[in-house]
């Protein structure tokens, strides 16, 4: 999770030290200095210590701004990169050399002496992936569809998500009990792990959002017992529609994991 963190900061500062030394290329010479006197503001450009020529609001406006960022990008720069020193410095930390792999790399029977002050990724993950979960009992007359991980899904949506986390190597379990704030269960469609940041997610599909009673009694039903217990729209549930004249597509489903998931 750090580690892919540090890389998108990485990859911001080097972009933002780019842009501002592109922009300062073709800068005018010179900074701006600002003074205030009963609350008008003048502007003058500088040179050196003693050269100082005053700039007019309008026909020099241009240049006022001009000069604004470039004292404004010139002093980003050497913070950035300062920045970016200490994320390099933390890249090259290797995987083997974190907390977590000290316990790892301990024999068995010694590992079964102590616990760990930091489990790994992908102990954690691998934990999360073992725990049971037993969906909610099928109902009689309704029709089920086998995704391709093998369980049975209630409808063409939920298994197009299915498949969708599948091929993505995302894991997750199909209607894991979760016991809400009011004490009762429900079984979110999904309950999701992102293997790279280990947060988990709760994936709701609703899907006859054209009929008004499903609408309240389970729809805002389910987000706002959902968000009583802090798990929250666009934060940690993720919520697809469908109804009516509307569907799901793969598209949009696929741009969802990529978004949240990967």
């Amino acid at each position: 999770m750090l580690r892919k963190l540090l890389k998108q900061r990485k990859s911001f500062l080097q972009r933002i030290i780019s842009q501002c030394n592109r922009w300062l290329a073709k800068t005018p010479s010179g900074s701006l200095s600002i003074s205030c006197s009963r609350g008008v503001a003048s502007f003058f450009q500088t040179s050196g210590t003693k050269n100082r020529r005053r700039l007019s609001k309008i026909n020099d406006s241009l240049l006022i701004q001009s000069l604004a960022k470039k004292d404004y990008y010139s002093s980003i720069i050497p913070i950035a990169e300062n920045e970016l020193n200490t994320i390099d410095k933390l890249l090259e930390i290797k995987e083997n050399q974190t907390l977590g792999m000290v316990y790892e790399n301990l024999h068995y029977e010694r590992q079964k002496l102590l616990t760990p002050v930091e489990v790994t990724r992908e102990r954690t993950l691998q934990q999360w992936i073992e725990m049971s979960c037993t969906p909610s009992e099928p109902e009689s007359g309704k029709y089920y569809i086998p995704t391709e991980r093998g369980e049975m899904v209630r409808s063409m949506n939920e298994y197009m998500i299915a498949n969708a986390l599948f091929h993505n190597g995302v894991p997750y379990k199909y209607e894991y009990p979760y016991e809400a704030i009011n004490g009762k269960t429900l079984h979110p469609d999904f309950f999701i792990k992102n293997k790279n940041t280990g947060g988990e997610f709760f994936w709701e599909h609703f899907g006859m959002m054209d009929n008004p009673e499903y609408v309240m009694n389970s729809f805002m039903y389910k987000i706002n017992l959902y968000a009583a217990d802090g798990i929250l729209l666009g934060k940690n549930l993720i919520a697809t529609f469908s109804g009516g004249k509307y569907y799901l597509d793969e598209e949009t489903i696929n741009r969802i994991i990529k978004e949240y998931l990967l």
